[in-house]
């Protein structure tokens, strides 16, 4: 069903408001949201408040809080709260301290659910003409190579460029489908692609409630690239930021590292911006295999998506998944 942008976003705030969140609060929940749904990803907007642990059922403990702070970065305690209100506020502060001293790393800790999807947050950054790399944590759903048992997290990576034009974004998990791909299937009775996860056993599975319980979903490229890659992540949201690691259970919070880096540090703004603007008129203008039209630069395509969906004032969402969201 079409449902027009200023309706749905209204529907999602309105699922966050509560004696523990505000308007202004819930509103800037749903704005994460609202940006992976317009971008194309499905997975990261209305699902999150879908499923067996919708993110609305947050009960947090106390306000997110810095319990640890320089000049140059930041602990948060999250305190319980859903993560992508204590994602805006590590955001907000890393492009503070990074325009104060051309450097930023903060951290977070201890919030609940998803933090949604993280190029929103390294779009922010570049849209600040900083470079903006995010790492985002979670409970175990994915095998390391070899593996059978689900220690990692999803665990995806987000960098964001600035650019003469629009920002160079791309956001991807290092696990061959995200865990609310697997609820999604679930939700709407489809099979998985083959290939993306395995049962209890560690036999291949399209069934998502095999691969959700007992089962894991497989590295991105199924090989030791990407499970090292995976492995990163788990390193930089767990033990650097005092976050949990390693919880096939599913027990335990979910964590995040942001990192804010100013150009201006080395080459200079400007100059920088130009230099990624002539990257991607290279790339997109060098020879294309057989079969392409055209070749597309990271996130060049959910921008398409998205602006597309902007200009039509309204977005296309299952109907079963809106009944649910009901």
């Amino acid at each position: 069903m079409k449902v027009k942008i200023p309706d749905l976003k209204k529907l999602l705030a309105t699922k966050f408001v509560s004696s523990y969140y505000t308007v202004e609060q819930a509103e800037q929940m749903a704005e994460v949201l609202m940006y992976a749904e317009l971008s194309g990803k499905n997975t990261q907007g209305v699902m999150k408040l879908i499923g067996s642990e919708p993110m609305q059922n947050v009960k947090p403990k106390h306000a997110p809080k810095i319990v640890k702070e320089t000049k140059l970065s930041a602990l948060i305690d999250g305190g319980g709260n859903a993560a992508p209100l204590v994602c805006q506020m590590a955001t907000e502060i890393v492009i503070k301290k990074c325009k104060e001293n051309g450097l930023a790393i903060v951290g977070t800790n201890n919030t609940f659910a998803s933090s949604g999807a993280i190029g929103f947050y390294a779009n922010k950054m570049a849209m600040n003409d900083q470079i903006g790399l995010v790492f985002a944590g979670s409970p175990g759903g994915v095998s390391p190579y070899g593996g059978i048992e689900p220690l990692f997290g999803t665990n995806p990576i987000a960098f964001g460029f600035p650019t003469m034009d629009e920002p160079l974004i791309f956001d991807f998990a290092t696990s061959a489908i995200t865990w609310y791909g697997l609820v999604r299937a679930k939700s709407l009775g489809e099979k998985l692609p083959e290939g993306l996860a395995i049962d209890s056993d560690g036999n291949l599975t399209t069934d998502p409630e095999k691969a959700m319980k007992g089962g894991a979903i497989l590295p991105f490229a199924k090989d030791y690239k990407s499970s090292g890659l995976s492995f990163m992540v788990e390193i930089l949201t767990g033990p650097l930021v005092g976050g949990t690691f390693a919880t096939p259970d599913g027990s335990g919070d979910w964590s995040n590292l942001f990192i804010a880096i100013d150009p201006n540090q080395l080459v200079g703004t400007e100059e920088f911006k130009k230099k990624c603007s002539e990257l991607i008129n290279i790339v997109k203008n060098s020879r294309k295999q057989k079969g392409f039209d055209e070749i597309l630069v990271p996130g060049e395509k959910s921008f398409r998506i998205r602006k597309e969906n902007e200009q039509k004032g309204e977005i296309e969402i299952d109907d079963k998944i809106m009944g649910e969201l009901n």
